[in-house]
C-alpha cells in the first residue's frame, strides 16, 4: 500500500516525536521510553571531534624549538672541556709544624690519588684557614709542603681540603716546572627510533571515505602525530640508554633522556618540604651555576609544584622576554643573585599514562642552552608516510598502513650546571 491514513494531532500514532528517532539512537535504548527509530532519519553527530587533550604542554615547544643537530651515526660522541681546576684533598693528620725565623718549614700531607695529579713541585697550594706553602715533592701520594720564609704550617685533619694558588717562578731561573694539558670529559648517547601505525583494510577505508559522518580520519592522522611528539617528550626527559631486543632477537637503541644524564653525571639534587623549599633552591642554584652572569635557566614542574615554588619565592616575577618569538609563552622569571629562572609549566608530569608518580612532585632546574636534541644525518627528525595496497605498483597486500615516525638522541653537555629537586 503506498498510503497511510492518519489521524492528525499529538501523539497520532504512529507518527509524532515518540519515533522520530534515527535507528540506533541513544533515546531507542534508554530504558522505559518506547521510543523507536526509522532509517529516514540519520544521525546528528557533530562533523568535527572535539580535542579533550589538555593545551598547557609548553615544554613540548620550548624543548623541541631548538633544531635538530645531524649526527653521522646513531650512537654519537661528543667531547666537554672541564674547568681544569679542582681542589686537593688530605686522606690523613698531620701537625702543626712552628715557624722557623729566616727559614722554611716543611710538613707531609698524605692526599688523593686524584689531587697528586693536579700539582707539580713549585705550585703553591693553600690551607683550608688561608695560610700558604710551596709543594716541596711530591712521593706517591705523600706531599711535601714547605712554607713561606719565617712562616709555620697549620695542623691538618683528614678530609681538608686545599684550594691551588698556581705555579710559582723566580727571575732569571731557565727551568720550567710545570707542565699540564686539557683534559676532557667524554660523553656519549644513542639514537632511537620511533614508530606509530595505523591499517586500513582497502574496503574498510573506502566505506569511511564515503560514508564517514565526521572528520575521524584526519583526527586519527593528527592523534597519531600527537603521541609520537608525546612520545618524543617523554623519552627526552626519562629515556634511559641502552638496548631492548624486539620480539627478543632484534636489537634496538635507547637514547638517554634529561634525568637519568643528570643522575649519571652525578648533577646535584635536594629533597625539601616545601618549608625548606627556597633555602634548598638558593644552595643548589649558586652551587650550579656555570652560567654567564643574568644567564637563564628553566625550571620544569607540574603546575602544582612550580605554585609552591611562586609561594616561597613571595615574587609574582616578571615577564619572560626570550630572544625568539617561539618561546613567546606568557612566561614569567625569577631573578636573584644574578641568576634568572623561568618556570615552566610541565602537565604531563601529572600524567602517569607518561611519568611515574614521583614525576608529580619533582622540579628540573636546567640549563637549557646545554641540551641539544639530534637526529640522524639523511633522516628527517619526523616523517610520516602511507604503504600501497593491492592495486597499486604490483602490491598484493590488501590493506593500507599510514605511519609516522622519528629518530631522536638527545646531546647534553654539563649536566652538572642542572639540579633536581624532590618536593616532600
Amino acid at each position: 500500500m503506498s498510503n497511510r491514513t492518519y489521524l492528525p494531532g499529538v501523539g497520532g500514532t504512529p507518527f509524532g516525536n515518540v519515533p522520530a528517532n534515527p535507528q540506533a539512537a541513544n533515546y531507542i535504548s534508554d530504558s522505559g521510553y518506547g521510543a523507536t527509530g526509522t532509517i529516514l532519519l540519520r544521525k546528528a553527530i557533530e562533523e568535527a571531534i572535539y580535542s579533550a587533550v589538555p593545551e598547557q604542554y609548553y615544554a613540548l615547544k620550548l624543548l623541541f624549538q631548538k633544531p635538530f643537530k645531524d649526527e653521522l651515526s646513531d650512537e654519537f660522541e661528543y667531547l666537554e672541556k672541564t674547568f681544569g681546576r679542582t681542589a686537593l684533598a688530605s686522606t690523613g693528620t698531620a701537625s702543626a709544624v712552628s715557624a722557623s725565623a729566616g727559614a722554611e718549614v716543611t710538613q707531609v700531607v698524605a692526599m688523593t690519588a686524584d689531587s697528586v695529579t693536579r700539582i707539580q713541585p713549585n705550585d703553591i697550594v693553600i690551607y683550608p684557614d688561608g695560610t700558604k706553602g710551596i709543594v716541596r715533592s711530591i712521593a706517591s701520594l705523600n706531599v711535601t709542603i714547605a712554607s713561606q720564609t719565617s712562616v709555620g704550617l697549620p695542623a691538618v685533619a683528614t678530609g681538608d681540603v686545599f684550594s691551588i694558588g698556581g705555579p710559582l717562578m723566580a727571575d732569571g731561573e731557565n727551568t720550567f716546572y710545570h707542565y699540564d694539558r686539557m683534559q676532557v670529559v667524554t660523553r656519549y648517547n644513542y639514537i632511537q627510533q620511533f614508530l606509530r601505525a595505523a591499517r586500513w583494510n582497502k574496503i574498510e577505508l573506502i566505506k569511511y571515505q564515503n560514508l564517514g559522518t565526521t572528520d575521524y580520519l584526519d583526527k586519527d592522522k593528527g592523534e597519531k602525530m600527537e603521541q609520537l611528539r608525546t612520545d618524543l617528550f617523554v623519552t627526552l626527559f626519562n629515556g634511559t640508554r641502552g638496548e631492548f631486543r624486539m620480539s627478543s632477537t632484534i636489537p634496538a637503541k635507547t637514547t638517554g633522556g634529561i634525568f637519568p644524564s643528570m643522575v649519571a653525571a652525578g648533577s646535584m639534587s635536594g629533597n625539601p618540604t616545601t618549608a625548606g623549599l627556597r633555602s634548598q633552591f638558593e644552595t643548589l642554584a649558586f652551587k650550579t651555576n656555570f652560567k654567564q652572569e643574568g644567564g637563564t635557566r628553566m625550571i620544569y614542574g607540574t603546575p602544582e609544584m612550580l605554585y609552591e615554588l611562586s609561594k616561597v619565592f613571595k615574587d609574582p616575577g616578571v615577564r619572560y622576554a626570550p630572544n625568539d618569538t617561539v618561546s613567546s609563552m606568557d612566561l614569567k622569571q625569577y631573578e636573584f643573585g644574578q641568576m634568572k629562572f623561568v618556570p615552566v609549566p610541565c602537565q604531563l608530569f601529572n600524567e602517569q599514562s607518561c611519568f611515574p608518580a614521583s614525576w608529580q612532585r619533582k622540579l628540573l632546574i636546567l640549563d637549557q642552552e646545554s641540551i641539544t636534541p639530534v637526529k640522524l644525518k639523511g633522516l628527517p627528525a619526523m616523517d610520516s608516510g602511507t604503504t600501497l595496497d593491492k592495486g597499486s605498483n604490483g602490491t598484493r597486500e590488501g590493506f593500507k598502513d599510514w605511519y609516522v615516525e622519528a629518530n631522536m638522541g638527545l646531546k647534553f653537555n654539563n649536566p652538572l650546571g642542572c639540579f633536581t629537586l624532590d618536593i616532600q
